[in-house]
């Protein structure tokens, strides 16, 4: 895990799982926040995946 990007998807992803929770508990900007982390940092993660440095 040397590549930033692991570290900043994982960390999206992760961030955004917790607010898609939240959002399906709660409030609807929750869980659209979270919706749009979650596939940001899953994107950052097939990039560095993808496309080695």
């Amino acid at each position: 895990m040397s590549d930033i990007r692991m570290v900043i998807g994982g960390l999206f992803l992760i961030y955004g799982v917790i607010l898609i929770i939240a959002g399906v508990v709660g409030a609807a900007v929750n869980l659209w926040t979270g919706l749009v982390m979650a596939v940001f940092g899953g994107a950052f993660v097939i990039w560095a995946r993808a496309k080695r440095i």
